[in-house]
Order: structure tokens, then C-alpha cells, then sequence
């Protein structure tokens, strides 16, 4: 490498350091990252002149002048995310760390034509300009998409709550006047919940909607498979010849846990469904308590394959920490090593997750590049 190129990679080792340590010493980068005090002024001298570095404070001196800490400004750079439904929009600007500034869920039903696409691009300049978000921080915009992505050929490849297949993902991209990266909700998801989860470095993410799929997190990267095709624990089978699947297979765990088992054919969306089982429904008693014995099955399969944390998401989350106590006692029932089932984990994120997860992908590309 030249001795740009030897900078640069300096510099994104500096930024990610400050990133990761909320904020360091010069001689403290130094030591850490085994650079030269001359090399680490000069370059906390650009980014203090590109406004990503800020002097938050001095520790106490042991003799000659207090050193400074440095700290990346979390605000100095945003990011925007659209999770795409089968009937809605989610829109999120977050900053450099992981912080929601702005949210909105607009009704958008999916259209596999131009104006659909159209109307993506209008809806996000109208939540960007009535936001006031300043265009010139903007790194960029992360889609989040539900289905089976195919990022080298740029491919939306089978989507079945969507109902396309083979869809190009530039017919969106090119009405979105900023930088673009897609990818599936699902992992999208996964990565924004263990971004910045304390001594956790590898999970797995399950996300619980209309569709069910999932994500797996290996040192704080996403394992996408040889196909792109990990995570999709919704096409797992858990009942042999069991209920019919939306994928065309039979006794997958989507058949049993997604939402739509709970709401068809009597309620029009989850809200309904729970305000039945609270006023004390017992036919939505006797359902629920079935569903929740198929995803203890699902998420004691995933337990017992990956060993990992289990991190449950998306649509059902918000109900189903409610009710954490039944699942659990169906969970350590099922385990075949003993022990309490501590560990699963909710989604802090709740709804607005893939989202999240979407604009951290300019981040990541950001703080990497």
C-alpha cells in the first residue's frame, strides 16, 4: 500500500476504536493501535476539520497539561432506513450511534410496478424534508426487504409475502436519489440488535411477522451462507407433511408461527387478535397457547443447533414479552441439557428493528470503507 492508503486504513482503525471506546487519549489510541503519536495527531487533526471528532473533556494530568479525550460525534453523520411490508413503509434516520431520531410508518401496499417504486422515493423525501434532516450528513439510504436476497446479482429472488420473484432491485434504486444498499429484513434485523449489545459477539435472530425468518451473527458479522439463504428458520420443518407453507413445502415452523396464524380468518391484524386474549377470548386462549407450543419448538431447535443467544423479534414481540413467563416454562421443558432458559432475549428495537438494521449498513460501510 501507498502511503494514503496506509492512512486511510489508520483512520478507519482510529475512528472504529473511538467508536467502540467511547472516546480515548491520544497516547491511549496510540498504544492500543500501535501507532505513532505523529501519525494519530495528524489524523484526529482531519477528522476534528471534517467534524466527526470532538475534545469531550480532559482526564487528570500526572505532571504538564490535562490530555484531552477525543471522541467521535455521533451526529455528525445520519443514516436512513425503509423496512418495506406487504401493506407499509417504515421510515428511521438514526446517527453514527444507533440512535432513532426520526421514525414514521406510512400505509403503502406493495406494488411490483413503477409507481410503487415512485411512491417509495416520494414518501422518503417527504419524511426526510418534514424531519429537517440536514441532506448534507446523509450517508445514505439502507432497504430492508422480506424475502431471499441476492446481493451480486442485485436480486430480490423469491419474496412470498411480497408475491414476486426474480424482482430487480434497481427498479428501486434508481428512484432514490442517494447512495443504496438492500438487504433481507430479517438479517437486517438481527444486525441492528447486536450492534451494540454488551459481551455479546455472536446470536442468532429470529423475526416473527407474516413471514418467519431469521438471522445468524458471527463476531459481529452476518453469516449469509453459501447462497445467501441462512437465517430462513421459518422453512424449517417441524410437523412432517404438516400444514401447508406459503414456500409450497409442507410442516414448516412459517405455517405455525406466523402472525397470520394468529388473525386468520377472524381479525384483521395482531392488535385485534390480543385485545380478544385479554378480554379473556377463549378461542384466541386455546390458539395461543398452540402457537406459542410451536415456536418453544422452533426456538428450541435453533437453541440446540447454534448454542448461541436467541434474540425474538419483529411483529409478535411487542405481545409476546407479555406472555414470557409461559413460554419459558415450555422452553425448559423442551431442553434436552437442563438448565433455565435465559437465553433468549427481546428485540429493543421492537418493530422498527429491520429498519434500524438497514441504515446501519451505510454505517458499517462508513466507519469500514
Amino acid at each position: 500500500m501507498n502511503n494514503l492508503q496506509v492512512r486511510d486504513v489508520n483512520k478507519n482503525r482510529i475512528m472504529n476504536f473511538l467508536y467502540s471506546n467511547n472516546g480515548a487519549t491520544k497516547q491511549n489510541i496510540a498504544d492500543s493501535l500501535s501507532l505513532s503519536m505523529p501519525t494519530v495527531s495528524l489524523i484526529l487533526k482531519d477528522l476534528e476539520k471534517r467534524g466527526l471528532v470532538t475534545k469531550s473533556g480532559t482526564l487528570k494530568s500526572s505532571g504538564g497539561r490535562k490530555p484531552f479525550v477525543n471522541s467521535l460525534d455521533y451526529g455528525a453523520r445520519l443514516s436512513c432506513g425503509i423496512e418495506v411490508t406487504q401493506n407499509h413503509l417504515r421510515f428511521v434516520v438514526i446517527d453514527l450511534g444507533e440512535s432513532v431520531l426520526f421514525y414514521k410508518k406510512i400505509r403503502e401496499p406493495f406494488r411490483n410496478d413503477e409507481d410503487y417504486f415512485r411512491a417509495v422515493a416520494e414518501d422518503l423525501d417527504l419524511f426526510l424534508r418534514e424531519n429537517h434532516v440536514d441532506l448534507n450528513k446523509l450517508l445514505g439510504v439502507g432497504i430492508a426487504v422480506p424475502g431471499l436476497v441476492n446481493p451480486k446479482a442485485d436480486l430480490l429472488e423469491y419474496s412470498p409475502t411480497l408475491h414476486v420473484k426474480g424482482l430487480s432491485i434497481d427498479r428501486l434504486k434508481k428512484q432514490i436519489s442517494y447512495p443504496v444498499m438492500v438487504n433481507n429484513e430479517a438479517n437486517l434485523a438481527g444486525l441492528a440488535e447486536i450492534w451494540q449489545m454488551d459481551e455479546v459477539e455472536s446470536a442468532v435472530f429470529l423475526s416473527v411477522n407474516k413471514g418467519v425468518g431469521g438471522a445468524i451473527i458471527i463476531d459481529n458479522k452476518l453469516y449469509n451462507g453459501i447462497n445467501g439463504y441462512s437465517g430462513e428458520f421459518g422453512h424449517m420443518t417441524i410437523v412432517q407433511n404438516g400444514l401447508p407453507c406459503n414456500c409450497g413445502k409442507k410442516g414448516c415452523l412459517e405455517a405455525y408461527c406466523s402472525t397470520k396464524v394468529l388473525t386468520e380468518p377472524n381479525f384483521e391484524d395482531v392488535d385485534d387478535f390480543f385485545a380478544a386474549l385479554e378480554m379473556g377470548n377463549q378461542y384466541c386462549k386455546q390458539k395461543w397457547n398452540i402457537y406459542l407450543d410451536y415456536l418453544a419448538t422452533g426456538i428450541n431447535n435453533i437453541r440446540t443447533i447454534f448454542d448461541a443467544e436467541i434474540i425474538i423479534g419483529g411483529e409478535i414481540d411487542r405481545y409476546l414479552e407479555k406472555y414470557s413467563d409461559i413460554l419459558m416454562e415450555k422452553l425448559q421443558a423442551l431442553h434436552s441439557f437442563g438448565g433455565e432458559p435465559d437465553y433468549l432475549h427481546f428485540s429493543k428495537f421492537k418493530d422498527k428493528a429491520s429498519a434500524v438494521g438497514a441504515a446501519l449498513q451505510q454505517i458499517d460501510s462508513f466507519l469500514n470503507d
